[in-house]
């Protein structure tokens, strides 16, 4: 579906054109005209002649061409009739307003509209419109200023009212373009981030998102952001109720759908921030900053700024350079007796509105070989008479010129949000975010096209099919998968000779289909040492009450002692993926988790599970043993492709025993 008309219309067709203040449409049409829309405008009215001097046509079938935009501000119940017309004229794309829809849970609606529209491209319906300053054209539900000059920041939202928070914040300062999709009938998120991901002058995306829509398509659309160097930031919020059907086992608790989502993003390069105006200024930084893997020189002329640069950038995980000698040196003969050469550099008032003075200590940071991205920070306090705004503004031009000669962009950033100098980034921690991701290595189109394929398989039934124990550890076995020796039986007897066979000590549990969290009922006994005990042992879970129907007993043997660690692969969120965290029956409380979005290798598990906090467990922290971090990446790599290969729902082993050369799954809990 080709979008391009509508994101950039030349000429727009309003139906129900009015003068009625308040209206969608009169809205609509003085919008047009105070940003300056120089294309056809048409208002469609079946008896005005003129609205707002603009010329009316009857109907749709009555414009002498087809015009890119149409923008429907007419109840719901005539819009998939307008719809139809403007698919049949060959018109661009359409803006919907109306509510009335799914919102409502008028599915069938919803199903008429898209139907309508066949491959005519809808923004909404249930939305606010959309926004382009290169057209400056505001198809917006809301009054509407644009910037004068379009940015590189283009914003997606599934919240009209955030969009319009978004578009007024600092005057749309940086924006290329906002679209409010609403309930994402026909154009949802995945198709605006891959038509804006080739639109010229669009450098940074940026989405709030309340629900998680097609994983495959968005995957193959943060593959073209890839390709095509596009950054990407996103608000994600609300919690999908999807991740519940795997309630009964611990993988929706410790990796929800939420979780599953971030993971793709991070995949792509992109940025998760919690609040709209993080969502904003953090694009803003990102689209001024270049991809350089050295560290940032942070310089202000604020102590209290450059202790909470340091701070935050350690918090955002924003490497700091460390200055060469050569630049110690320089800097010292250029700073005041009273500052001391670090990194962030507090400059102090002794060089207030000196700009050449500035500008040599930022120029001289700015050279040295570890420093990649030069910030400066200060902020501007509104209603400063002008001599001391001249002085602020002398002081900052330094800061900005030092990063100029040394062929080194200078990113402005304000600590207090409301004291922003123009340019400015609003808030150190979203312009740390921006230098953090921007340090990283270019995410991988090829590798977001492998996750797009693994989540474009057919989809997994939900229910509640839980496989016995027994059942679902043969499978590993097959799989390659390490599990304990173990025998199945039915009866005490039996449980006792299978323990002689296998060798004490054994573990005994009962098994059967949607049997789990078998400790909480009594239905498992470890480190059984005689057959005695396992009889015994045996004979008091067969009579636990409210048993599932032909329960049998898995003897196993017990495993060597280790780590406990906890392995997911699921298919509960946006994408496939596997889950690699801390164990046993606290998962949940430590939830100490890393996720990884399908298919994935040995190195990629490896490197996923140092990020764990507790990671120091098994690479031997604190003079303990190194344990068998390979040995448990394959495991990992192989319980992910057999959630592919056989198309489970998931596939949950928790614990996996990981000890100094092994990795066994000593529970398992599969679930079509």
């Amino acid at each position: 579906m080709d979008i391009s008309r509508l994101i950039n219309p030349r000429s727009i067709a309003v139906v129900g054109a009015t003068d009625r203040p308040g209206s969608y449409a009169h809205t609509t049409l003085l919008n047009l005209i105070r940003n300056g829309y120089a294309g056809t405008v048409i208002g469609v009215h079946p008896t005005r002649q003129e609205v707002l001097s603009f010329r009316c046509v009857p109907s749709l079938a009555d414009l002498n061409e087809p015009v890119d935009a149409v923008v429907i501000a007419t109840p719901a119940e005539s819009v998939p009739g307008y719809l139809s017309q403007s698919r049949d004229l060959g018109c661009g794309g359409a803006v919907v307003f109306a509510a009335g829809f799914a919102e409502i849970g008028n599915d069938l609606a919803q199903a008429d509209l898209i139907t309508a529209a066949g491959e005519l491209p809808v923004i909404g319906p249930n939305g606010n419109g959309l926004v382009s300053v290169p057209a400056r054209a505001a198809l917006w539900g809301d009054a509407a200023l644009l910037p004068t000059d379009a940015g590189p920041i283009a914003l997606i939202t599934q919240s009209g009212n955030i969009g319009v928070i978004l578009l007024a914040h600092r005057g749309g300062l940086g924006l290329h373009s906002i679209f409010s999709v609403g309930n994402s009938a026909v154009v949802d998120t995945a198709m605006l981030i891959e038509s804006l991901a080739t639109t010229d002058g669009v450098r940074v995306i940026g989405a709030y998102l309340e629900g998680d829509g097609d994983g495959a398509r968005l995957a193959r659309a943060l593959a073209k952001c890839a390709q095509n160097d596009i950054r990407l930031v996103f608000l994600k919020a609300g919690r999908s109720s999807r991740g519940r059907a795997a309630g009964a086992a611990h993988t929706a608790a410790v990796a929800g759908d939420q979780r599953v989502f971030e993971a793709l993003i991070e995949e792509a390069g992109g940025l998760l921030v919690r609040e709209p105006a993080e969502l904003i200024e953090t694009a803003r930084a990102l689209a001024n900053g270049r991809r350089d893997a050295r560290g940032a020189g942070v310089v202000t002329c604020s102590g209290g700024d450059a202790t909470l640069a340091a701070d935050l950038a350690d918090d955002a995980g924003a490497i700091l350079a460390d200055f060469g000698a050569r630049t110690l040196q320089a800097l010292a003969g250029l700073l005041p007796n009273t500052a001391t050469a670090t990194n962030p550099l507090d400059h102090t008032n002794m060089v207030w509105a000196d700009t050449e003075a500035v500008a040599a200590i930022c120029e001289t940071v700015a050279l040295d070989p570890a420093v990649g991205h030069l910030l400066y920070v200060q902020d501007l306090p509104p209603g400063l008479p002008a001599g001391p705004r001249a002085e602020w503004d002398a002081t900052r031009a330094g800061g900005i010129a030092g990063g100029i000669r040394a062929q080194l962009s200078t990113l402005l950033v304000s600590s207090m949000p409301g004291q922003e100098p123009d340019n400015a980034v609003g808030g150190l921690l979203s312009a740390m975010k921006a230098v953090a991701a921007l340090q990283l290595p270019a995410p991988d189109p090829a590798r977001l096209l492998q996750i797009a394929e693994c989540a474009n398989r057919a989809p997994a039934t939900v229910s509640a099919q839980y496989l016995a124990e027994h059942s679902a550890k043969e499978l590993l076995s097959a799989a390659g998968i390490a599990v304990p020796k173990a025998k199945v039986v039915r009866g005490s007897a039996a449980a006792a000779a299978a323990a002689v066979e296998i060798g004490f000590p054994v573990a005994v549990k009962l098994s059967a289909p949607g049997l789990l969290h078998k400790s909480d009922i009594g239905a498992l006994a470890l480190g059984l040492t005689n057959p005695e005990a396992v009889a015994r042992a045996s004979e008091k879970m067969l009579q636990i009450a409210a048993l599932p129907d032909d329960p049998q007993l898995l003897v196993e043997a017990m495993v060597d002692p280790g780590v406990e660690i906890f392995v997911a692969a699921h298919r509960l969120g946006i994408v496939p993926c596997v889950v690699v965290g801390i164990g046993g029956i606290w998962a949940e409380i430590i939830n100490d988790v890393t996720v990884i979005a399908l298919p994935t290798d040995n190195n990629r598990v490896v490197r996923e599970i140092g990020h764990l906090r507790g990671a120091e467990l098994l690479t031997g922290g604190r003079g303990q043993p190194a344990y068998g971090i390979d040995e448990l990446a394959q495991l990992v790599v192989k319980t992910g492709n057999l959630l592919l290969d056989e198309n489970w729902t998931m596939i949950e082993l928790n614990p996996v025993i990981v000890n100094n050369s092994t990795a066994i799954a000593v529970d398992a809990v599969i679930h079509r």
